[in-house]
């Protein structure tokens, strides 16, 4: 009986040990000024965000590497702004946010028209960006994406160390550029079917469901 207590003991750390690394933490900042201007929102956009991969910790990045990473890094930044748009879209169907956005097309032709790439937006004045699209705030967001290729493919998902998706998305008023919101979120794999590209989408699922705008 003493031996089966014992099994069962280490049986829940090493379940604890998987779970634990899947948590999601989550850290808001909220602008003492926002409940004064948020009633003056009406619509909001989402830019592209600025995604970044980590090289591979076991490798030094050439040509070739840069290049594939780049390309990551530019469709990244497209299909995360394309999928928190659709989560925050159904959060609006759902009656929980009393606002509109932009649709995502509309504000990449609109940059693209005015000559603002991808890569130069973590430049520009976001209330400026705002104005530019004709929208009352917007949601710019950072998204780290760290993938150890030493241990992707451990049986063991404890033993995937750094590896997961990391996210910093920031809401900036139009009319005065203050940063009125921030959250940050960290999501790390617990087993070997949680692709980054799964991960980054539990993110921006939670980030739509917990907007500073939500009626309920």
């Amino acid at each position: 009986m003493k031996t089966i207590q014992i099994n069962k003991s280490i049986i829940a750390i090493i379940l604890l040990a998987i779970v634990l690394p899947a948590c999601t933490a989550s850290r808001d900042f909220l602008s003492d000024n926002f409940e004064k201007v948020k009633n003056t929102h009406q619509r909001i956009a989402i830019l592209p965000f600025d995604v970044q991969f980590s090289n591979p910790a076991n490798r030094k990045p050439d040509g070739r590497t840069q290049r594939f990473f780049s390309q990551q890094e530019r469709e990244g930044s497209l299909d995360t702004q394309k999928e928190l748009f659709t989560y925050a879209a159904k959060q609006i169907e759902k009656g929980r946010y009393e606002l509109a956005i932009q649709d995502f097309s509309k504000t990449n032709k609109i940059l693209a028209d005015n000559g603002i790439r991808l890569e130069d937006i973590i430049f520009q004045d976001k209330s400026q960006l705002a104005r530019l699209l004709g929208v009352d705030a917007v949601i710019w967001g950072q998204l780290s994406i760290t993938i150890t290729q030493q241990n992707r493919y451990s049986m063991m998902p404890a033993y995937m160390g750094n590896d997961g998706v990391e996210t910093n998305v920031n809401l900036y008023d139009a009319a005065s550029g203050e940063l009125l919101w921030k959250t940050h979120l960290t999501q790390r794999p617990n087993n070997r079917m949680d692709t980054p590209h799964h991960l980054t989408n539990q993110l921006l699922a939670q980030v739509a469901k917990h907007l500073p705008y939500r009626t309920k």
